[in-house]
């Protein structure tokens, strides 16, 4: 097997393997799903056996991400990835990074939230599928990903 690892998807985009840019960009589809609450794109990318973990949580599997994903009852305004690294291994590719979003709470406040990932990939007929995600949230936002004041 093939390990192929880069450090930042803004390093050197040009010395990511093809695999690893398809990886970015899928999860940068998965972003965009998930603040839209696109459950029909998000589950044209994920595998029959996806599973969602995180710490304190039950495991949700699928179908249930995708209804959790749909009904999420928190805007998102905008969420986006901060440093991704992807490795890969043969048809299986794992990505790590953090997850900085900006959301509406319940009581129409915005306010950030960051969240540290792993997102499992592997690669079924030939396409790049998401398998395991797995989150945990941070206790803050580090000061360097919020907007200056």
């Amino acid at each position: 097997m093939t390990n192929s690892s880069q450090t930042n998807k803004a390093d050197n985009p040009e010395r990511l393997s093809e695999a690893q840019r398809a990886v970015l960009q899928l999860e940068e589809e998965i972003f965009v799903a998930v603040k839209d609450r696109d459950a029909k794109a998000l589950a044209l990318v994920l595998t029959d056996d996806f599973v969602y973990r995180s710490p304190g949580h039950q495991e949700v599997a699928r179908d249930d991400f995708l209804k959790l994903i749909a009904s999420f009852p928190i805007e998102i305004i905008s969420i986006r990835g901060e440093e991704m690294k992807v490795n890969v291994y043969g048809d299986t590719a794992v990505l790590t990074g953090l997850q900085i979003a900006k959301i509406l709470d319940g009581k129409g406040e915005e306010r950030f939230s960051a969240v540290m990932f792993t997102d499992v990939f592997v690669k079924r007929n030939g396409q790049w599928m998401l398998s395991l995600a797995h989150a945990v949230d941070l206790p803050q936002v580090p000061s360097q990903y919020l907007p200056k004041k």
